[in-house]
Parts: structure tokens; sequence; C-alpha cells
């Protein structure tokens, strides 16, 4: 068993985005087709009309099923028209995440980012995060494949730091590399490949509404595959691989 097995293992369930654009600039939309581009996930245009949501998307089960509807102009603002120095820097703090009902309803979907693409990572491991600050009692685990990123990125420590000093039960994972100050939590760190290649942060230990995970593996300069899931049951599968693996 290894982290990349939950990855391997991800019980694919095929989604469909469809775009109702009226207004909205085309290369939006053509950012929007790149950014969730997934085997799993087939993007579509659909026709305007009366009944149809402008300026929207809408995402559907593999049965046809309504699962999200959210504006392009709230995808744009999360994810297509950022960049990551708006977490990094801490601009945008633990109470201002808002992840588009869309993207979280793109769950169980396996994916592969590069460059811009990771902005979907980030935002939806902001998201986990948030659970985890929302909830009342809660484990939350945190893997930065090296523990020196927690300080080196500015808005991240801000985040751990609160958390950390809330009702949270913060685990911290990843190398050693460099002596340094990290929040109060519970450090796991020894010098394996996987900690050195995984991304990860899992909302546990708290009601079943507020559980999940991403998780992602890097596969080559600024590559990871990964996904990410609020199904209790997986959660908690995850969630006790890292005790049991990183027990101190």
């Amino acid at each position: 068993m290894a982290l990349s097995t939950f990855i391997e293992t991800v019980p694919v369930r095929q989604k469909t985005l469809t775009v109702f654009n009226d207004d909205e600039p085309e290369p939006l939309v053509r950012m929007l087709t790149r950014m969730v581009d997934s085997p799993a996930v087939d993007v579509q245009t659909g026709e305007i009309s009366a009944e149809a949501p402008d300026n929207a998307v809408v995402v559907e089960d593999e049965d046809g099923t309504e699962l999200a509807v959210s504006s392009i102009s709230e995808i744009g603002a999360s994810v297509l028209l950022v960049n990551s120095d708006l977490y990094v820097t801490g601009t945008r703090s633990i109470d201002e995440v808002d992840t588009p009902a869309v993207l979280r309803h793109l769950d169980e979907v396996p994916f592969t980012v590069t460059g811009k693409q990771k902005m979907l990572l980030i935002e939806l491991s902001r998201h986990v995060e948030s659970l985890g600050w929302q909830a009342e009692r809660n484990t939350l685990h945190a893997g930065f494949q090296y523990l020196s990123r927690i300080n080196d990125e500015r808005g991240t420590r801000r985040v751990y730091d609160r958390l950390a000093d809330s009702d949270t039960d913060v685990h911290l994972y990843g190398i050693s590399d460099r002596d340094s100050e990290l929040p109060e939590a519970t450090v796991h760190t020894e010098p394996s490949d996987e900690l050195r290649e995984s991304w990860f942060v899992v909302n546990t230990d708290c009601e079943a509404d507020m559980k999940g995970a991403l998780l992602a593996e890097r596969t080559g300069p600024s590559q990871w595959r990964g996904s990410w899931t609020f199904d209790a049951d997986r959660v908690e599968e995850i969630s006790t691989y890292l005790q049991n693996r990183y027990s101190t």
C-alpha cells in the first residue's frame, strides 16, 4: 500500500461540463477547457436558449444528473484569471475561500496538471483546508514535500498558524530540509520518496459533510497527477494509511 495506490484506484466517475456562454470572452471558455483537461471530463458548449443559464457552467454526472451550476466569472476569479501568488502571499485568507460548486463536484476524477493548470489543485487544497477551519473539532493532515515550504509561502504559513491555534489537530508531513520553526503541530518527517513526491490535504475526524481530501503525486517538472474526494469512507482510508505509515 502507498499513497499512489489511492490515486491509481480512484473510482472514476465520468462527468460532463456544459458551458452556456452568451457574452463572456471566448478565451475564458478555452482556458476552462484546458484547465479541466481529463479523460473523465467531457467539456461541451450548450445551446443558448431562454431556459439555458447565461454565462454559466453546468456539471452533470455520467447518468445526466445535474450536480452543480457556477458562473463563468466565479470560476475565472478562483482559478482562471489568478495565479498562485494569491495564496502564496496570503492575499486571499482561509476565511475567503469560496470554491465554485462546479469545481468541487469534479471529485472522483483523475487529473494530470502542468503549469497554470496547477491552480485547480491549489484551489481544491485550500477548499479542504477551509473545511478544517470550519469544522468544530477535526484532524487535518497536510503533505508539503519539503517542510521548509510552509515558511517559504507566507500565505500558507498564516493558514497553518490559524489552524494550529484552533481546535484542529494539525499533522504536517515532509522532508526536513533545513532547521526552521514550524506551526504548533505534530510533524511527521523521514527521507522517503513518497513524502518527497506527494502533495495532500486530508480533513477528517469530523462530521461527514466536512470531510475531504486532495491527493496528488509529482510525475515530472511542474507536473502532477491526482484527484480530490468528499466521500467520507475514502477520506478515512487515506487518513488511516497516513496514521499507520507515519505514526510518531
